[in-house]
């Protein structure tokens, strides 16, 4: 008796509380990047202007910590530098996912984001990763701008944003958008191995380049994931 196949999980799609959310989870992250921002002696305009341009909270953290504990300027620009550059690495893995189309791919690589790459790479046709990608993209933006601009009008009368948890609300966003893949095995060796390597190189390396070398838990679960892939089929 032959068992019968197990349905694969649906690809994610974003739902109208799923955008509400994203959008709010951005309003909160935009809040406390400004009051952060402020609080360490950054003008009002200069950080509502510089959170427009760069839209990239993680770097501009970076800058933050960097400048903090004591460094010069170039050293927090290229620490900002160096974080940002996982855009273009998902950049690279979202754009062969697309619809052909130079204009609109080039629209979505300099509008990809953790958030909405993890969204859309798991659709299963070009036409819903990119609907997804823009759905998702349009959440972000709408929370960020709102969010920095009411950052930027409270300035530092919210006190500590750590005491208010803000600071938690990026990351357990981010983990419940990629919570579908680590369903699967491949995924959950891509993050473990991922979060081994950034918790190891913590100590030894500049602020920010864990991040981006922890990638290299992906390229493990590839490895791994062929090997077995090899294996089955000589068997």
């Amino acid at each position: 008796m032959s068992a019968e196949p197990v349905a694969a999980s649906p690809a994610p799609r974003l739902s109208l509380a799923d955008f509400a959310t994203m959008a709010i989870t951005f309003f909160s992250l935009g809040v406390t990047l400004q009051v952060v921002l402020i609080d360490n002696g950054t003008s009002a305009i200069r950080a509502f202007v510089a959170s427009s341009v760069i839209f990239s909270a993680t770097s501009q953290f970076a800058y933050l910590a960097v400048k903090e504990a004591g460094g010069g300027e170039w050293a927090a620009i290229i620490a900002g530098i160096i974080v940002a550059t996982r855009f273009g690495i998902l950049a690279v893995s979202l754009t062969p996912r697309l619809p052909t189309g130079t204009l609109r791919r080039v629209a979505a690589s300099l509008n990809a984001f953790d958030p909405n790459v993890a969204i859309a790479v798991q659709q299963p046709t070009p036409e819903g990763v990119e609907r997804e990608f823009w759905r998702t993209t349009a959440g972000m933006y709408v929370g960020w701008f709102i969010g920095i601009a009411v950052g930027t009008f409270l300035g530092d009368v919210l006190g500590d944003t750590q005491r208010l948890g803000l600071d938690a609300v990026f990351p357990a966003a981010l983990l419940a958008i990629i919570g579908n893949l680590l369903r699967t095995r491949d995924g959950r060796t891509a993050g473990i191995a991922g979060g081994l390597l950034c918790v190891v190189l913590l100590p030894f390396v500049p602020a920010g380049l864990p991040i981006i070398l922890s990638l290299g838990g992906v390229a493990i679960a590839i490895l791994l994931s062929n090997e077995s892939t090899s294996s089955e089929e000589a068997s």
